[in-house]
């Protein structure tokens, strides 16, 4: 499958207020999953029989359905269209939505987590698909910048908003209100999104999509950007699993500190995406100031706790610092690494999304592995999962 620059110029109209909340609230939806269940993990442990260490399972059951659907959903919306994938999609994830709010046993919660992560995966791969039918140049990488904007601020917003609805009506009603917002946007998707995408791959069994990803991983723009920007989501995912250890077991913050900490993680990396545009059309200078926020700033940090500083507030800092390096330049990576594609974007998405996936759980994983305190082993990893991304684009061949 030959991979193809641009759509055609009449799909190059700028975008309207509906279409972006439209696809905005779709990226955003998965993560919604995700995190809504986040402030009453051990109520639902203990509800379901399930043990406390092992709540985890809990929020990487949807993770998995995340990264395995895409894989899926990606070709299939290359043969047949983005809509149908997303009703089959969004389907599945009211359905389990649910199951998972009616569970009555840990094993049965945590099969339909997986269901409920499956069928967002749609949301997750299609906005960026549809995005590349439809647009090209700046109006692309500014999409890019609202979805990647979207789905950064739902971690840090939607364990507020379900410790506030748990609080009141019990962990089950999170989960329900998980499912609402699943039906509100397939109505959206109804009324307000029509299909995209009219130059099919085909149809092709197994080594025909097989063969579209290996054409996909073999772009070495595609490939280059891809890890790069699932290393900027590594180091990401590990100052939020760096969160728990470092403020509240070293430092004894709250849940609630804790938690508004990360939101303003969330918070500082939806803002600077919408501020890289400021840079206008300086790429070389937007990424020099992405990588040198990303690079410096845990490494400043990691100087401090060498020299025996003891205080949660630099590394909250350096992660603040380095969410806004990553508002930068994550958008434009995702954009770079989709712009080659042309009618198997379905699949490129599927494999960017799941190469974020595997790399975002490493990135979380390897704080708790390395044999460090949490006020080291942080900035190291971020660090770390910097120079990778910065290595990556350059062997890219193309900056972003």
């Amino acid at each position: 499958m030959t991979l193809r620059d641009g759509p055609a110029p009449a799909a190059l109209a700028a975008p309207g207020l509906s279409l972006i909340l439209m696809l905005a609230a779709l990226t955003a939806l998965g993560q919604l999953a995700t995190n809504i269940v986040v402030p009453s993990l051990d109520r639902i442990a203990a509800d379901t029989g399930m043990e406390a260490a092992s709540t985890g399972l809990i929020l990487s059951a949807v993770l998995v359905g995340l990264a395995l659907g895409q894989l899926v959903v990606g070709p299939l919306s290359d043969r047949i269209g983005r809509r149908p994938v997303l009703f089959l999609g969004l389907g599945l994830y009211v359905a389990a939505g649910l199951g998972a709010a009616l569970a009555s046993s840990g094993t049965l919660l945590l099969l339909a987590r997986v269901a409920q992560g499956f069928g967002a995966s749609a949301g997750l791969a299609m906005p960026r698909a549809i995005a590349r039918d439809r647009w090209h140049g700046p109006h692309f990488l500014r999409m890019m910048a609202i979805l990647t904007a979207a789905m950064s601020v739902m971690p840090g917003l939607a364990p507020i908003v379900g410790g506030v609805v748990t609080e009141a009506f019990g962990w089950r009603s999170s989960l329900g209100l998980a499912v609402v917002c699943g039906l509100a946007v397939t109505f959206g998707v109804l009324w307000l999104l029509p299909e995209s995408h009219h130059d099919r791959a085909g149809r092709g069994g197994l080594p025909t999509i097989l063969r579209d990803y290996g054409a996909v991983l073999r772009h070495p723009v595609f490939l280059g950007n891809a890890i790069a920007s699932g290393a900027i989501i590594g180091g990401a995912y590990a100052e939020v699993a760096a969160a728990q250890p470092l403020l509240a077991r070293e430092f004894g913050w709250s849940g609630l500190g804790v938690s508004l900490v990360t939101a303003l993680y969330a918070a500082a990396f939806a803002l600077a995406c919408f501020m890289a545009r400021v840079f206008g059309h300086r790429g070389r200078l937007r990424f020099a100031c992405g990588f040198a926020l990303l690079i410096c700033s845990p490494a400043l940090v990691l100087v401090a706790g060498a020299m025996g500083l003891t205080s949660p507030y630099p590394p909250i800092a350096a992660a603040l610092l380095s969410q806004i390096g990553n508002g930068f330049l994550l958008p434009l990576m995702i954009g770079h690494a989709l712009l080659p594609v042309g009618k198997i974007a379905g699949t490129a998405s599927a494999a960017l999304g799941a190469l974020h996936m595997v790399i975002g759980a490493a990135g979380a994983g390897l704080v708790a592995a390395l044999p460090l305190a949490p006020m080291l082993a942080m900035p190291a990893t971020m660090l770390g999962f910097a120079l990778v991304a910065l290595i990556a684009i350059k062997l890219a061949g193309r900056r972003v």
